[in-house]
């Protein structure tokens, strides 16, 4: 306590001379912070102030100042700034400097100090995307680091969004974001989650500001909204813009996909005349446009490989078809372009899609034309429904695509215009996992088991690339799967992938020593041996966030019981059985002859967002379901 005193009193001292020294001061020291701002936090931004200067659709500077005080090893990322360029882009000023927490300066990086490389090292065959950045390893914390930039870039079709909350446990003292538009060049906004944040707003024509101070660290909540979805961001884009010195202008998501078209995926397809011709020998015998279709994919997955190439209008435009099909590669914009290409060669309509790819769903804002996304795909329209092709992927099934696409708003991009469609949402009961097995139980308490698992729906996408694994890691795989059993052995696995049907089925043989427990003359056993919930939800005093299920599923378990001679049973545990807004479940266990048991159990988990306050009684709900699953019954030696 005397220690803090007395760096309190220095603090002090080298503020008499000067408020704004102190402030200044203030601001780099780190001796004493703010408890609302340091509690469930790894690092404080101390200081946020980004200013774009518009001065023409060629021409928009930032300049970014950021200070942040680094509390522990976790916040260390919130200390590695790097900034990217292009052809199209100049760094006109850098530099961070590094203070301990009396804010005396022990570190400078200077524009020569920054280290430059490839934005898409070890990812992509060629790119003219860079970046440059700095490395700093600290000695002690807390430490705060200033970071300063100007950029100048000619791309004015994305304007940097306002984002003052980047991650979670990460504080903000006071952030601002300050757009300059002397020329009145049209521009739209769109604030979103701004409720319940203390910010401050001005909107004119000629300059737009946000202003944020003193925001508490998130932290995260097992099954919360995504994180975009909790924070307040501020989207700004331009009516008129250049992208890579193609100038557009679109207001709506009609006139963007239209300019999008015209400018980044026309004039792309065309195909020699031998490989057209090919196509048309592969698919003469297909009797629909569907079936064409199938052929159509499953040629490019076997003819090429995804590597990314960062080339094109700002990395946006694909490949040319031609050159895709001559080399055996491409990225997602040039392999879905090269799927177009090869249906249109057999007159089957297909658009280019642009969507955000993550497993966390993010929609394309069907409110805010602007230039959004990071993954293209194909949609074919039929008559039973959207087709969606995910052609970056050699071992996907035709018209799948998993939890990296699903269930979203996507950008599909016609010669008139764009529209919003959403891909497909896979219902609980289309993601079924059903597992049979025999078990045989021993009188020493060991098992033996040939267990087979079938999977559809995203419990395939979830399952079916243990394929692609090697025997020791498909072996271990299912080790760490039913970590619960000890002592297992795999002994045996068989894969199959249903491709046509998108059906996946395991076939495991295993065995394990010791499963069963003995008590004297008894055997304790759990016949929920395959499929458990195995760990617990976590509680909270006061949930801050609602409750989100994102995708719901099935899952059916059948297991015969096969006991060791000279043992029986007198009574069998009664049947569970539990109903919620989020799901049932039922476990049974069954006598089929005197040598023979049956354990059946169905789960079903509703997706949905719920209320924050319905939390507790999922939790609930799962730990009924998680003792259940532990459920024992007892065998006597007779």
């Amino acid at each position: 306590m005397f220690q803090k005193i007395q760096q309190l009193l220095v603090v002090l001292c080298l503020c008499v001379f000067s408020e704004i020294n102190c402030q200044e001061n203030f601001e780099l020291q780190s001796v004493l912070l703010d408890s609302t701002l340091t509690a469930n936090a790894n690092a404080i931004v101390r200081s946020e102030d980004v200013v774009i200067e518009i001065n023409s659709v060629n021409s928009v500077v930032v300049k970014t100042r950021r200070v942040v005080t680094v509390l522990n090893k976790y916040g260390e990322k919130y200390a590695d700034y790097y900034e990217p360029y292009d052809p199209q882009t100049k760094i006109k000023n850098v530099k961070a400097l590094v203070y301990n927490s009396l804010g005396e300066e022990i570190k400078k990086f200077k524009r020569k100090d920054f280290s430059d490389r490839s934005m898409y090292d070890g990812f992509s065959l060629i790119g003219d995307n860079r970046y440059i950045y700095f490395d700093y390893t600290p000695v002690d914390y807390p430490y705060t680091l200033v970071y300063q930039s100007e950029v100048e870039t000619k791309n004015s079709a994305f304007i940097e969004p306002w984002v003052p909350i980047s991650n979670y446990n990460l504080s903000v003292e006071k952030a601002s974001y300050k757009i300059i538009n002397p020329r009145k060049i049209p521009l739209r906004t769109k604030e979103k989650s701004f409720e319940g944040y203390p910010i401050e707003l001005l909107k004119g024509d000629q300059e737009i500001s946000y202003k944020l101070s003193k925001v508490p660290a998130l932290t995260k909540e097992y099954r919360s909204p995504s994180f975009g979805e909790l924070i307040p961001m501020g989207k700004v884009t331009l009516g008129d813009f250049s992208l890579v010195n193609v100038d557009g202008s679109a207001n709506d998501w009609q006139s963007m996909g239209a300019w999008q078209y015209k400018n980044l995926v026309s004039g792309r397809g065309e195909l020699p005349d031998s490989v057209i011709q090919k196509v048309s020998e592969l698919v003469a015998d297909a009797k629909s446009n569907k079936e064409k279709a199938k052929l159509i994919y499953e040629f490019v997955q076997s003819k090429t490989r995804y590597i990314s190439v960062q080339l094109g209008i700002g990395g946006w435009m694909p490949m040319k078809a031609e050159d895709v099909d001559r080399l055996g590669y491409g990225d997602c914009k040039a392999l879905t372009n090269y799927t177009k290409a090869l249906l249109e060669s057999q007159d089957i309509t297909s658009y280019y899609t642009v969507v955000y790819g993550d497993s966390d769903k993010r929609d394309i804002d069907a409110d805010f034309a602007s230039m959004q996304g990071n993954h293209a795909i194909l949609n074919i329209p039929d008559e039973q429904g959207d087709i969606w092709l995910e052609c970056t992927s050699q071992t996907a099934p035709f018209n799948f695509i998993g939890d990296f696409t699903d269930d979203r708003n996507v950008l599909v991009v016609k010669p008139d215009g764009g529209e919003i469609k959403r891909t497909k949402k896979y219902q609980p009961e289309e993601n079924t996992l059903h597992t049979k097995a025999t078990v045989f139980l021993q009188e020493d308490g060991s098992i033996t088991a040939d267990v087979v698992s079938t999977s559809e729906g995203l419990q395939y996408d979830w399952r079916y690339l243990t394929k692609t694994k090697s025997i020791k890691d498909q072996k271990l795989y299912f080790k760490e799967y039913w970590d619960y059993i000890n002592n297992l052995n795999i002994l045996d696995v068989e894969l199959i992938d249903d491709k046509n049907n998108i059906i996946y089925q395991e076939k495991v043989k295993i065995n394990a020593r010791n499963y069963a427990t003995k008590a004297g003359s008894r055997l304790l056993i759990v016949p929920n041996f395959f499929n458990r919930i195995k760990s617990k939800k976590p509680k909270y005093a006061n949930r801050k966030t609602p409750l989100v299920i994102s995708r719901g599923y099935e899952d059916k378990d059948e297991y015969e019981i096969k006991i060791p001679a000279g043992y029986g049973f007198s009574k069998l545990p009664e049947k569970k059985t539990f109903e919620s807004i989020f799901g049932s479940y039922s476990c049974n266990i069954e006598r089929i002859d005197e040598s023979t048991l049956k354990y059946i159990r169905a789960l079903k988990i509703s997706d949905g967002t719920y209320p924050k306050e319905k939390y507790e009684e999922y939790r609930q709900f799962m730990s009924k379901i998680r003792n259940a699953d532990k459920t024992k019954i007892v065998l006597k030696q007779q």
